[in-house]
Protein backbone atom coordinates (compact mmCIF):
# COMPACT_ATOMS: atom_id res chain seq x y z
CA UNK A 1 0.00 0.00 0.00
CA UNK A 2 2.71 2.52 1.07
CA UNK A 3 6.29 2.38 -0.17
CA UNK A 4 9.27 4.63 -0.26
CA UNK A 5 12.26 5.17 -2.55
CA UNK A 6 14.90 2.72 -1.39
CA UNK A 7 17.70 1.91 -3.79
CA UNK A 8 17.26 -1.59 -5.17
CA UNK A 9 19.68 -3.48 -7.40
CA UNK A 10 19.40 -2.40 -10.99
CA UNK A 11 16.80 -4.24 -13.02
CA UNK A 12 14.64 -5.22 -10.05
CA UNK A 13 11.70 -2.91 -10.66
CA UNK A 14 10.99 0.45 -12.17
CA UNK A 15 9.98 3.17 -9.75
CA UNK A 16 7.27 5.60 -10.79
CA UNK A 17 7.60 9.03 -9.24
CA UNK A 18 4.09 9.94 -10.36
CA UNK A 19 2.73 7.26 -8.04
CA UNK A 20 4.89 8.58 -5.20
CA UNK A 21 3.37 12.02 -5.78
CA UNK A 22 -0.13 10.51 -5.82
CA UNK A 23 0.62 8.84 -2.50
CA UNK A 24 1.59 12.20 -1.13
CA UNK A 25 -1.67 13.77 -2.29
CA UNK A 26 -3.68 10.84 -0.96
CA UNK A 27 -1.92 10.95 2.41
CA UNK A 28 -2.52 14.65 2.99
CA UNK A 29 -6.15 14.22 1.81
CA UNK A 30 -6.75 11.57 4.45
CA UNK A 31 -5.15 13.75 7.11
CA UNK A 32 -7.34 16.71 6.16
CA UNK A 33 -10.41 14.48 6.16
CA UNK A 34 -9.77 13.19 9.68
CA UNK A 35 -8.85 16.64 11.00
CA UNK A 36 -11.98 18.36 9.63
CA UNK A 37 -14.78 15.97 10.59
CA UNK A 38 -16.83 15.45 13.76
CA UNK A 39 -16.05 18.01 16.50
CA UNK A 40 -13.61 19.93 14.35
CA UNK A 41 -16.25 20.31 11.64
CA UNK A 42 -18.42 22.17 14.15
CA UNK A 43 -15.58 24.58 14.85
CA UNK A 44 -14.68 25.00 11.19
CA UNK A 45 -18.17 25.14 9.73
CA UNK A 46 -17.09 22.77 6.95
CA UNK A 47 -15.45 19.40 6.44
CA UNK A 48 -13.33 17.80 3.73
CA UNK A 49 -15.58 14.81 3.07
CA UNK A 50 -13.92 13.78 -0.18
CA UNK A 51 -10.70 12.95 1.67
CA UNK A 52 -12.39 9.73 2.76
CA UNK A 53 -11.96 8.39 -0.78
CA UNK A 54 -8.15 8.72 -0.72
CA UNK A 55 -7.90 5.12 0.50
CA UNK A 56 -9.41 4.10 -2.85
CA UNK A 57 -6.47 5.45 -4.82
CA UNK A 58 -4.11 3.92 -2.26
CA UNK A 59 -5.69 0.54 -3.03
CA UNK A 60 -5.30 1.13 -6.78
CA UNK A 61 -1.65 2.10 -6.34
CA UNK A 62 -1.13 -0.98 -4.19
CA UNK A 63 -2.58 -3.23 -6.89
CA UNK A 64 -0.18 -1.71 -9.41
CA UNK A 65 3.03 -1.81 -7.35
CA UNK A 66 2.42 -5.14 -5.60
CA UNK A 67 1.78 -6.89 -8.90
CA UNK A 68 4.92 -5.24 -10.27
CA UNK A 69 6.76 -6.56 -7.21
CA UNK A 70 5.42 -10.10 -7.58
CA UNK A 71 6.61 -10.17 -11.19
CA UNK A 72 10.15 -9.35 -10.09
CA UNK A 73 10.72 -12.17 -7.60
CA UNK A 74 11.68 -15.80 -8.02
CA UNK A 75 10.67 -17.19 -4.62
CA UNK A 76 7.62 -16.59 -2.45
CA UNK A 77 9.92 -16.02 0.52
CA UNK A 78 11.34 -12.94 -1.22
CA UNK A 79 7.89 -11.37 -1.33
CA UNK A 80 7.02 -12.23 2.29
CA UNK A 81 10.28 -10.90 3.72
CA UNK A 82 10.13 -7.72 1.64
CA UNK A 83 6.53 -6.99 2.62
CA UNK A 84 7.27 -7.69 6.28
CA UNK A 85 10.33 -5.43 6.20
CA UNK A 86 8.41 -2.59 4.58
CA UNK A 87 5.34 -2.73 6.80
CA UNK A 88 5.91 -4.09 10.28
CA UNK A 89 8.90 -2.27 11.87
CA UNK A 90 7.49 1.20 11.12
CA UNK A 91 4.00 0.05 12.10
CA UNK A 92 5.18 -1.25 15.46
CA UNK A 93 6.98 1.99 16.21
CA UNK A 94 4.00 4.16 15.24
CA UNK A 95 1.66 1.88 17.16
CA UNK A 96 3.76 2.18 20.33
CA UNK A 97 3.73 5.98 20.05
CA UNK A 98 -0.05 5.86 19.65
CA UNK A 99 -0.34 3.48 22.61
CA UNK A 100 1.82 5.81 24.73
CA UNK A 101 -0.42 8.78 23.91
CA UNK A 102 -3.52 6.66 24.59
CA UNK A 103 -2.14 5.67 28.01
CA UNK A 104 -1.68 9.36 28.83
CA UNK A 105 -5.10 10.42 27.55
CA UNK A 106 -7.27 7.34 28.19
CA UNK A 107 -5.32 5.05 30.54
CA UNK A 108 -8.15 2.57 30.99
CA UNK A 109 -8.50 1.99 27.23
CA UNK A 110 -5.08 0.38 26.71
CA UNK A 111 -3.62 -2.84 28.05
CA UNK A 112 -1.03 -5.39 26.96
CA UNK A 113 -3.61 -7.58 25.24
CA UNK A 114 -4.81 -4.73 23.06
CA UNK A 115 -1.27 -3.73 22.14
CA UNK A 116 -0.23 -7.29 21.28
CA UNK A 117 -3.35 -7.87 19.20
CA UNK A 118 -2.77 -4.62 17.33
CA UNK A 119 0.84 -5.59 16.68
CA UNK A 120 -0.39 -8.30 14.31
CA UNK A 121 -2.28 -5.78 12.13
CA UNK A 122 -5.20 -8.19 12.51
CA UNK A 123 -6.69 -7.15 15.84
CA UNK A 124 -10.22 -7.76 14.56
CA UNK A 125 -9.46 -11.51 14.52
CA UNK A 126 -8.80 -11.31 18.25
CA UNK A 127 -11.94 -9.31 18.98
CA UNK A 128 -9.85 -6.27 19.91
CA UNK A 129 -10.36 -2.68 18.79
CA UNK A 130 -7.69 -0.92 16.73
CA UNK A 131 -5.59 1.59 18.65
CA UNK A 132 -5.94 3.98 15.72
CA UNK A 133 -8.94 4.18 13.42
CA UNK A 134 -6.69 4.24 10.36
CA UNK A 135 -5.48 0.68 10.91
CA UNK A 136 -8.53 -0.88 9.25
CA UNK A 137 -6.95 -0.68 5.78
CA UNK A 138 -3.82 -2.59 6.82
CA UNK A 139 -5.58 -5.93 7.14
CA UNK A 140 -7.17 -5.41 3.73
CA UNK A 141 -3.66 -5.01 2.33
CA UNK A 142 -2.46 -8.17 4.09
CA UNK A 143 -5.35 -10.21 2.71
CA UNK A 144 -4.63 -8.85 -0.78
CA UNK A 145 -0.98 -9.85 -0.37
CA UNK A 146 -2.11 -13.34 0.59
CA UNK A 147 -4.35 -13.52 -2.50
CA UNK A 148 -1.63 -12.44 -4.89
CA UNK A 149 0.96 -14.67 -3.18
CA UNK A 150 -1.38 -17.65 -3.65
CA UNK A 151 -1.52 -16.86 -7.37
CA UNK A 152 2.27 -16.69 -7.50
CA UNK A 153 2.75 -19.96 -5.61
CA UNK A 154 0.23 -21.71 -7.87
CA UNK A 155 2.14 -20.42 -10.91
CA UNK A 156 -0.91 -18.56 -12.26
CA UNK A 157 0.53 -15.04 -12.49
CA UNK A 158 0.06 -14.95 -16.26
CA UNK A 159 -3.65 -15.66 -15.77
CA UNK A 160 -4.20 -12.97 -13.14
CA UNK A 161 -6.56 -10.93 -15.34
CA UNK A 162 -8.91 -13.89 -15.76
CA UNK A 163 -8.66 -14.87 -12.10
CA UNK A 164 -9.32 -11.28 -11.05
CA UNK A 165 -12.45 -10.84 -13.14
CA UNK A 166 -13.79 -14.18 -11.86
CA UNK A 167 -13.19 -12.96 -8.30
CA UNK A 168 -15.09 -9.75 -9.07
CA UNK A 169 -18.07 -11.72 -10.40
CA UNK A 170 -18.03 -13.95 -7.32
CA UNK A 171 -17.78 -10.93 -4.98
CA UNK A 172 -20.71 -9.17 -6.65
CA UNK A 173 -22.75 -12.39 -6.45
CA UNK A 174 -21.76 -12.79 -2.80
CA UNK A 175 -23.08 -9.31 -1.99
CA UNK A 176 -26.18 -9.59 -4.19
CA UNK A 177 -27.33 -12.82 -2.52
CA UNK A 178 -26.67 -11.68 1.05
CA UNK A 179 -30.29 -12.21 2.22
CA UNK A 180 -29.69 -15.95 1.84
CA UNK A 181 -26.92 -15.99 4.47
CA UNK A 182 -27.29 -12.82 6.49
CA UNK A 183 -25.23 -13.89 9.52
CA UNK A 184 -22.41 -15.36 7.43
CA UNK A 185 -22.45 -12.25 5.26
CA UNK A 186 -22.09 -9.95 8.26
CA UNK A 187 -19.25 -12.08 9.61
CA UNK A 188 -17.28 -12.26 6.36
CA UNK A 189 -17.65 -8.61 5.39
CA UNK A 190 -16.27 -7.63 8.81
CA UNK A 191 -13.44 -10.16 8.89
CA UNK A 192 -12.44 -10.14 5.19
CA UNK A 193 -12.94 -6.54 4.12
CA UNK A 194 -11.07 -7.13 0.87
CA UNK A 195 -14.48 -8.40 -0.29
CA UNK A 196 -15.60 -4.75 -0.24
CA UNK A 197 -12.57 -3.24 -2.01
CA UNK A 198 -11.02 -5.86 -4.30
CA UNK A 199 -12.04 -4.21 -7.62
CA UNK A 200 -9.81 -1.22 -6.84
CA UNK A 201 -6.76 -3.46 -6.40
CA UNK A 202 -7.71 -5.26 -9.59
CA UNK A 203 -7.84 -1.96 -11.47
CA UNK A 204 -4.29 -1.27 -10.35
CA UNK A 205 -3.19 -4.67 -11.65
CA UNK A 206 -4.86 -4.03 -14.99
CA UNK A 207 -3.22 -0.63 -15.31
CA UNK A 208 0.17 -2.26 -14.68
CA UNK A 209 -0.51 -4.79 -17.42
CA UNK A 210 -1.64 -2.04 -19.78
CA UNK A 211 1.47 0.03 -19.03
CA UNK A 212 3.71 -2.88 -19.94
CA UNK A 213 1.69 -3.26 -23.18
CA UNK A 214 0.19 -6.61 -22.27
CA UNK A 215 -3.19 -7.28 -23.94
CA UNK A 216 -3.97 -3.57 -23.91
CA UNK A 217 -7.44 -3.76 -25.46
CA UNK A 218 -8.58 -6.74 -23.41
CA UNK A 219 -7.29 -5.31 -20.14
CA UNK A 220 -8.77 -1.91 -20.95
CA UNK A 221 -12.13 -3.62 -21.45
CA UNK A 222 -11.73 -5.45 -18.12
CA UNK A 223 -11.50 -2.11 -16.37
CA UNK A 224 -15.22 -1.65 -17.06
CA UNK A 225 -16.43 -4.46 -14.75
CA UNK A 226 -13.82 -3.38 -12.19
CA UNK A 227 -15.16 0.18 -12.16
CA UNK A 228 -18.80 -0.91 -12.13
CA UNK A 229 -18.12 -3.32 -9.27
CA UNK A 230 -16.44 -0.51 -7.32
CA UNK A 231 -19.59 1.57 -7.83
CA UNK A 232 -21.76 -1.31 -6.64
CA UNK A 233 -19.70 -1.80 -3.48
CA UNK A 234 -20.14 1.82 -2.33
CA UNK A 235 -22.49 0.90 0.51
CA UNK A 236 -21.23 -2.63 1.10
CA UNK A 237 -18.25 -1.71 3.27
CA UNK A 238 -15.61 0.89 3.98
CA UNK A 239 -16.26 4.40 5.28
CA UNK A 240 -17.05 6.41 2.14
CA UNK A 241 -20.74 5.54 2.39
CA UNK A 242 -21.00 7.53 5.64
CA UNK A 243 -19.54 10.75 4.25
CA UNK A 244 -20.41 11.05 0.55
CA UNK A 245 -23.30 9.96 -1.65
CA UNK A 246 -23.31 7.08 -4.10
CA UNK A 247 -23.13 9.47 -7.07
CA UNK A 248 -20.28 11.44 -5.52
CA UNK A 249 -18.34 8.25 -4.86
CA UNK A 250 -18.88 7.05 -8.43
CA UNK A 251 -17.58 10.36 -9.77
CA UNK A 252 -14.48 10.20 -7.57
CA UNK A 253 -13.72 6.59 -8.52
CA UNK A 254 -14.06 7.55 -12.18
CA UNK A 255 -11.68 10.48 -11.66
CA UNK A 256 -9.15 8.18 -10.00
CA UNK A 257 -9.25 5.87 -13.04
CA UNK A 258 -8.82 8.85 -15.36
CA UNK A 259 -5.79 9.89 -13.29
CA UNK A 260 -4.33 6.42 -13.81
CA UNK A 261 -4.97 6.68 -17.54
CA UNK A 262 -3.03 9.95 -17.56
CA UNK A 263 -0.25 8.20 -15.66
CA UNK A 264 -0.17 5.32 -18.14
CA UNK A 265 0.14 7.66 -21.14
CA UNK A 266 2.80 9.78 -19.44
CA UNK A 267 0.72 12.89 -18.76
CA UNK A 268 1.05 13.00 -14.98
CA UNK A 269 4.59 14.31 -14.79
CA UNK A 270 3.41 17.72 -13.59
CA UNK A 271 2.74 16.14 -10.18
CA UNK A 272 6.38 15.21 -9.71
CA UNK A 273 7.40 18.01 -7.34
CA UNK A 274 9.56 17.83 -4.22
CA UNK A 275 6.77 18.58 -1.71
CA UNK A 276 4.55 15.81 -3.06
CA UNK A 277 7.44 13.37 -3.38
CA UNK A 278 8.39 14.13 0.22
CA UNK A 279 4.84 13.45 1.36
CA UNK A 280 4.79 10.29 -0.74
CA UNK A 281 8.03 9.19 0.89
CA UNK A 282 6.58 9.52 4.41
CA UNK A 283 2.99 8.60 3.48
CA UNK A 284 2.97 5.26 5.31
CA UNK A 285 4.20 6.66 8.63
CA UNK A 286 2.06 9.78 8.24
CA UNK A 287 -0.99 7.58 7.70
CA UNK A 288 -0.18 5.48 10.77
CA UNK A 289 0.61 8.31 13.17
CA UNK A 290 -1.81 11.09 12.27
CA UNK A 291 -5.31 10.13 13.37
CA UNK A 292 -5.39 9.34 17.09
CA UNK A 293 -2.29 11.33 18.02
CA UNK A 294 -3.23 14.24 15.78
CA UNK A 295 -6.80 14.48 17.01
CA UNK A 296 -5.63 14.43 20.62
CA UNK A 297 -3.27 17.33 19.89
CA UNK A 298 -6.01 19.33 18.17
CA UNK A 299 -8.45 18.64 21.01
CA UNK A 300 -5.93 19.89 23.58
CA UNK A 301 -5.11 23.01 21.58
CA UNK A 302 -8.70 24.00 20.80
CA UNK A 303 -10.37 22.73 23.97
CA UNK A 304 -7.95 23.26 26.84
CA UNK A 305 -5.94 26.16 25.41
CA UNK A 306 -8.65 27.84 23.36
CA UNK A 307 -6.43 28.13 20.28
CA UNK A 308 -8.02 28.86 16.90
CA UNK A 309 -8.95 25.63 15.14
CA UNK A 310 -7.23 26.59 11.87
CA UNK A 311 -3.95 27.24 13.66
CA UNK A 312 -4.40 24.02 15.65
CA UNK A 313 -4.91 21.95 12.49
CA UNK A 314 -1.97 23.54 10.65
CA UNK A 315 0.27 23.10 13.69
CA UNK A 316 -0.81 19.47 14.16
CA UNK A 317 -0.28 18.61 10.50
CA UNK A 318 3.23 20.06 10.79
CA UNK A 319 3.91 18.00 13.92
CA UNK A 320 2.62 14.81 12.28
CA UNK A 321 4.75 15.42 9.18
CA UNK A 322 7.84 15.94 11.35
CA UNK A 323 7.17 12.77 13.36
CA UNK A 324 6.50 10.76 10.19
CA UNK A 325 9.69 12.08 8.61
CA UNK A 326 11.76 11.07 11.62
CA UNK A 327 10.23 7.59 11.77
CA UNK A 328 10.67 7.08 8.03
CA UNK A 329 14.28 8.25 8.14
CA UNK A 330 15.47 6.57 11.31
CA UNK A 331 13.18 3.53 11.67
CA UNK A 332 11.38 2.54 8.49
CA UNK A 333 14.17 2.78 5.91
CA UNK A 334 17.03 1.49 8.13
CA UNK A 335 14.92 -1.46 9.33
CA UNK A 336 13.95 -2.31 5.78
CA UNK A 337 17.57 -2.23 4.66
CA UNK A 338 18.71 -4.23 7.68
CA UNK A 339 16.14 -7.00 7.14
CA UNK A 340 16.72 -7.01 3.37
CA UNK A 341 20.49 -7.32 3.81
CA UNK A 342 20.11 -10.05 6.44
CA UNK A 343 17.78 -11.98 4.16
CA UNK A 344 20.12 -11.59 1.18
CA UNK A 345 23.03 -12.96 3.20
CA UNK A 346 20.92 -15.79 4.61
CA UNK A 347 19.63 -16.72 1.17
CA UNK A 348 23.19 -16.85 -0.14
CA UNK A 349 24.22 -19.10 2.75
CA UNK A 350 21.25 -21.43 2.16
CA UNK A 351 22.00 -21.59 -1.56
CA UNK A 352 25.64 -22.40 -0.84
CA UNK A 353 24.61 -25.13 1.59
CA UNK A 354 22.31 -26.60 -1.05
CA UNK A 355 25.18 -26.54 -3.55
CA UNK A 356 27.50 -28.22 -1.06
CA UNK A 357 24.95 -30.93 -0.44
CA UNK A 358 24.58 -31.45 -4.16
CA UNK A 359 28.37 -31.73 -4.58
CA UNK A 360 28.83 -34.18 -1.73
Amino acid sequence: MYTYPIKEPQGIAERHQELDALRGLAAISIVLFHFTINNNAKLLGWQFNYGVTAVDIFFMISGFVIFQSIRNITKWQDFVVKRFARLYPAFWYCMLITAFVAVLMEPHSVDATRILANATMASIYFGVEDLDGSYWTLLIELVFYTWILAIFVSNRVNAIEQIGVCCILLIVAFHAMRPLYHDLYQFLTRKVQLLNHFPLFYSGILFYQIKRSRHVYRNSALLIPAILASFYLHDKGGTSQYHISFVEHCVVITIFHIIFVLFIIGKLGFLVAKPLLMLGNISYCLYLIHQYVGLQIIAKLTGDLGINVYFAIIFTISVCICIATLITTYIEIPCYQLIRNWYSRSSSIFRQQDNDLAIH
